[in-house]
């Protein structure tokens, strides 16, 4: 039995506008062929294949967006140690919730060189010979992306797996660890209100699909192995 302890998200934002693609008026990405409804079935002109997984707002809101996660799933590490990926020095504790902040790891992932990111690397060959990220990559989600996919407390799992049984998809153990693209920043995440050490050149987020991690943040290490799915916004409005 895995000793993991729950995490307590305190809300931050990295928001860095010269490296984003959500940066137009209405439509920022649309990836769509047909009407969704949560759960359903979706390929992508690849023919990589996902479900539904959240779907936010509508045509009278001022967000729009539908999220979109892999039918099937890797493990692998996180990339090198001794390395921050996100080099902005001003990070504020604002919101991680923009989907900017992801598209921007995907892209200095990217520039640095892909090869070097595994989990991130996996994800990116879903998006074929497109030579550049977009707002519509399928990338490594954000932790905040994968709370609502799997729901603060995982409660959104047994449908999500009921509907990745339907298509032959790989179901999601709520007693593994994913990745996500956010690395340990100071005072991000703490566990059990408990104080902690912070460390972005060596660790990166994992979270269970009950929203729990590992105590011991050594277990957080870029090098270990830990599973990976990708996301993908297949749909994204903001007027």
């Amino acid at each position: 039995m895995k000793n993991c302890t729950y995490i307590l998200l305190l809300i931050i934002v990295l928001f860095t506008s010269a490296s984003c693609t959500f940066s137009a008026d209405d439509v920022y990405t649309d990836d769509t062929t047909e009407q969704y409804q949560l759960y359903d079935y979706y390929i992508d002109e690849y023919g990589n294949e996902g479900i539904v997984a959240y779907m936010y707002g509508s045509k009278s809101t001022t967000y729009q967006y539908i999220l979109v996660i892999s039918l099937d799933e890797a493990f692998l590490p996180w990339g090198p140690m001794g390395e921050k990926v996100y080099k902005a020095t001003d990070v504020s504790h604002t919101t991680l919730r923009d989907p900017a902040f992801g598209v921007a790891m995907l892209q200095a992932m990217t520039s640095i060189g892909i090869q070097r990111y595994p989990a991130q690397e996996w994800c990116n060959k879903m998006n074929s010979k497109e030579q550049l990220p977009r707002a519509g990559s399928w990338r490594l989600p954000s932790y905040y992306e994968l709370r609502l996919i799997f729901g603060e407390d995982g409660e959104n799992l047994q449908s999500l797996n009921n509907a990745l049984n339907g298509v032959g998809g790989k179901l999601i153990s709520k007693n593994n660890m994913y990745w996500t693209c956010v690395e340990d920043f100071d005072n991000y995440i703490t566990i059990n209100n408990k104080l902690s050490d912070y460390d972005q050149d060596n660790r990166a987020i994992i979270t269970s699909p009950e929203n729990t991690t590992y105590g011991n943040k050594d277990r957080w290490l870029k090098k270990n192995h830990y599973f990976v799915r990708a996301i993908k916004y297949v749909y994204y409005r903001h007027k």
